[in-house]
């Protein structure tokens, strides 16, 4: 998730709390937090996935552990 993404996501967390929502919002909240994660996982292992053996080393990733980070499906943790 980016900075800004993030401080958004805190500013609708701090906003909830201050100001209940109703409930059909929290899950909305919820759907869209939901979201945004499963897009992030999906960029990123793709992104990832990209990369060559050099740049896996630079960032203190093996291949192997690059390959199976990149074959986990979005919605996996």
């Amino acid at each position: 998730m980016s900075h800004s993404a993030t401080l958004q996501a805190r500013h609708l967390v701090n906003l909830s709390q201050n100001h209940p929502l109703p409930v059909l919002a929290k899950w909305a909240l919820a759907f869209a937090v939901k979201l945004t994660t499963w897009d992030r996982r999906y960029r990123t292992r793709r992104a990832l996935a990209r990369l060559d053996a050099v740049r896996l080393k630079d960032i203190g990733i093996t291949p192997e552990a690059a390959r199976h980070e990149a074959s986990k499906k979005f919605w996996r943790h």
